[in-house]
């Protein structure tokens, strides 16, 4: 049901399942089963998580990087089943979170972004963000246009209780947004009204970068070439030490949506 990580076999020597399994049970959880194909399933509750170390397997031989299990073991840690049921007790906490394409999204409601990431659609409450999926939607009785609706209320209405700072430099604004709840803070990025929150201060279209979840910066069109040219090693370290990654791509928004115009290499 989500994330991707796989073991085709359990060998003795699969460092990555092995050091899958060791974080898990850390965190409270277990490994219920692995299958022939190599997924491996996890019990939350109602739910059952399937998941496969393949990407992560991949992406640890290419640099020997252990965060990448880390990061894996966090978003499932992250990940919660207690979620309201009537529409009305959840309408108010359903937002968007961004995540890396690597997770198995399946039945989950999600929109392709760029090649890197997706936005999902979420409860957020207790600090934990549980994936909505189509049975949700039948269980409070409501179509995909209705959440999608709500979802950006919802982020209309946060964004305009939240600043936009911005640090000066050479006199050019770099753009942060000051959201107390840091997970939904590059989500906020994609809310309807952030044109209008910015576009005294950056104009339209803007850029962004968004390398973690709770992490990102803006600059404006005309200040492209000078942010884009010294903000990378902030973004690839951002990138390579959170727990949240998203991407390392600068990102384009326009009135036709985001597009990725570049992407700081993470090797």
């Amino acid at each position: 049901m989500f994330g991707q990580f796989g073991c085709k076999d359990e060998k003795k020597n699969d460092f990555v399942f092995d050091e899958f399994k060791s974080q898990i049970e850390r965190n409270g959880m277990k490994i219920d089963s692995v299958d022939e194909t190599g997924l491996i399933y996890i019990s939350q509750g109602e739910q059952t998580l399937k998941i496969s170390l393949d990407n992560v397997r991949r992406n640890y031989e290419r640099d020997k990087d252990e965060s990448h299990i880390s990061d894996l073991v966090q978003t499932l840690v992250s990940y919660s089943t207690e979620i309201p049921q009537n529409w009305e007790d959840a309408k108010n906490d359903i937002y968007i979170s961004l995540f890396p394409n690597d997770n198995d999204f399946q039945e989950f409601l999600h929109t392709k972004i760029t090649d890197e990431f997706s936005k999902v659609y979420v409860h957020s409450g207790q600090d934990k963000l549980t994936w909505i999926t189509k049975d949700d939607l039948k269980k409070w009785n409501i179509s995909e246009t209705e959440i999608v609706s709500q979802a950006n209320n919802n982020a209309d209405k946060l964004l305009k209780t939240t600043p936009i700072t911005f640090e000066t430099i050479e006199n050019r604004k770099l753009g942060l947004i000051e959201v107390e709840r840091s997970t939904l803070k590059g989500a906020l990025l994609f809310a309807p009204n952030m044109k209008e929150k910015i576009k005294s201060d950056f104009g339209f279209p803007f850029y962004a970068v968004i390398p973690v979840r709770d992490f990102c910066y803006i600059f404006s069109e005309k200040d492209f070439e000078f942010f884009s040219s010294r903000i990378g090693n902030v973004v690839v370290e951002e990138y390579k030490q959170s727990g949240y990654p998203i991407s390392t791509e600068i990102l384009k928004f326009t009135d036709n949506g985001v597009e990725a115009v570049g992407k700081y290499p993470v090797d």
